[in-house]
């Protein structure tokens, strides 16, 4: 039963949990492209493109942020369980079903803020120095990102469960 709650979670993550991924390589291709751009109208034309610091700060904010809700889903996320193996098994098993609660009450929190700091920085109209594109936008993506990143976090609670009684 738990088991099958989890794998319905991770399902209904994943198509976000794509999506973000996807934007986030769309955002490094672009700025691969627009930064070769960029040096190369700057050596031959000697006239670079103006904001592309501004660009390329905005997409990492999108690169850095898309494919942890993913790597999160699909458990590719790092683990340093060195200290984790050490402890007894009862406990192990304890500590599994604390950890993602933690994490996802974690990452609720940072997304919330993010989401806050974006009705901020929309209140206070903050903008790129260059090009002035609105920073709100991107906090929100990323706050959306983070929420997914949480409830993907979250997905693992139940299939810890199911672990431990030792469901198939």
């Amino acid at each position: 039963m738990f088991t099958r709650a989890s794998k319905y979670m991770k399902k209904a993550l994943s198509y976000p949990g794509n999506l973000l991924f996807g934007t986030s390589m769309v955002a490094m291709i672009f700025i691969m492209l627009i930064v070769t751009a960029d040096v190369f109208m700057r050596y031959v034309f000697k006239s670079p493109i103006r904001g592309i610091w501004d660009i390329s700060t905005l997409c990492f904010a999108v690169i850095v942020w898309g494919p942890m809700a993913m790597g999160a889903l699909k458990g590719s996320h790092i683990a340093l369980t060195f200290l984790l193996d050490r402890f007894p098994r009862r406990l192990q098993s304890g500590l599994q079903l604390i950890i993602p609660l933690v994490a996802s009450g974690m990452l609720a929190m940072v997304s919330w803020r993010l989401l806050s700091h974006g009705m901020l920085m929309g209140a206070t109209k903050v903008q790129t120095p260059t090009l002035r594109i609105p920073y709100e936008p991107f906090a929100y993506f990323a706050a959306f990102y983070c929420a997914i990143m949480a409830l993907a976090f979250l997905s693992n609670f139940p299939e810890n469960i199911g672990k431990i009684r030792k469901e198939q």
